[in-house]
């Protein structure tokens, strides 16, 4: 038996993750649309001596099409290619409509699973896998679109004004144009919201544009007095913006997107045992920083800032300031000429924000430098 406990919360701690399908075209999305994560997978016995399994699945519609008339069914799979839960008519699942695109697989549920009886303790769950089997009818594609994700990074006082700064980033298939701005929602702790009108802006106008992959600083400005009819405590206070916009040409079509502020990388870009590897030249020039190369011990020096960042080939140990720190994986020479480096790793140590997103068989991957104190 299967019992389905919805929950609205995100695991960070994954044990254990099962792909029903890792597509890579609209063909292989059409056969499998749904992806599925099972984590925290645990053995329990019941007072009258039956066990029993329980672990977090995520799922969601990772396909650019609308599902329609889904209906599945669950099974947990030991590691050797058997069936070890027990058959019931709740361990059934169905959804009149799935929308396309839940790139966040948003649906967490708490699984029961009742064990055959020849699952006696825990170590027979080891390397265990839910193994989903559904049908459907494949509804309508969905079209690329924006997102614009916005962040409040900082915010400071004037004898007049509260101003919050924020950063804009497009984290969408598609270019955002035609900007329409309304105003600021001002917010405090206890979720008290005060909105303050306005019908311009310096940034974000009618020609203020965002690429798939692009983002853009700005401020706004809300008046105190405005601030103090509601709010006692104006330093608890934060802000987001209201605006809408158009969606356009150009999309994003690769199955790999690399941009590091708003510079998109192009050379021996590439995804390796699921490490998203860069030139390191170009990722550094792109970050406004030098790259220095000494060519008898192998070995890249970054200087950015005040920082300084050393990496030698064929390690994964990298220096920042003298500090080591131990990278997801090695850097090397790409075609014995190019010295690639793990994204991520490298983006962190040069003190930048990175935004990863995977839909629809494409991943993108967003750099952004934190701003340089001067």
């Amino acid at each position: 038996m299967v019992k389905i406990v919805r929950l609205f919360t995100c695991l960070l701690a994954i044990f254990f993750i099962f792909f029903a399908s890792v597509p890579v075209s609209l063909a292989s999305f059409e056969k499998n649309p749904l992806q599925f994560e099972l984590t925290e997978l645990k053995f329990a016995t019941r007072q009258d001596g039956s066990h029993y399994a329980t672990g977090y699945m995520r799922w969601g519609n990772v396909s650019p099409y609308e599902l329609l008339d889904l209906s599945g069914k669950l099974d947990l799979y030991n590691n050797k290619g058997e069936k070890i839960n027990i058959d019931s008519d709740v361990d059934y699942f169905s959804y009149p409509v799935m929308h396309p695109g839940d790139n966040e697989l948003g649906i967490t549920e708490l699984l029961t699973f009742d064990l055959v009886p020849s699952v006696t303790k825990a170590s027979d769950l080891t390397d265990a896998y839910l193994k989903p089997t559904y049908t459907y009818t494949l509804g309508k594609k969905a079209e690329p679109r924006p997102y614009i994700y916005t962040k409040m990074t900082a915010y400071e006082f004037t004898d007049t004004h509260y101003i919050a700064h924020m950063i804009l980033v497009n984290r969408g298939e598609a270019t955002a144009e035609k900007f329409i701005y309304s105003g600021v929602e001002a917010i405090d702790y206890r979720q008290d919201g005060l909105f303050y009108p306005e019908n311009s802006h310096p940034v974000i106008n009618e020609s203020f544009r965002l690429e798939p992959g692009q983002y853009a600083r700005t401020s706004f400005k809300i008046p105190i007095n405005y601030l103090k009819t509601k709010y006692t405590d104006l330093y608890q206070v934060r802000a987001d913006i209201r605006f809408k916009y158009k969606a356009t040409a150009p999309y994003q079509e690769s199955a790999l997107n690399v941009t590091a502020n708003n510079q998109k990388l192009l050379n021996q870009t590439f995804a390796e045992n699921d490490i998203t590897y860069v030139s390191l030249r170009e990722l550094v020039e792109a970050l406004d920083g030098t790259i220095q190369w000494d060519n008898p011990t192998q070995t890249a020096t970054i200087i950015r800032g005040p920082s300084n960042i050393t990496i030698p080939v064929g390690s994964n140990k990298f220096l920042r300031d003298g500090i080591e720190f131990t990278a997801s994986a090695n850097a090397k020479l790409y075609n014995n000429t190019i010295l690639v480096v793990p994204l991520r790793d490298v983006a962190e140590l040069l003190n930048c924000d990175v935004y990863f997103d995977h839909k629809w068989g494409q991943k993108s991957i967003i750099v952004i430098p934190v701003p340089l104190l001067t």
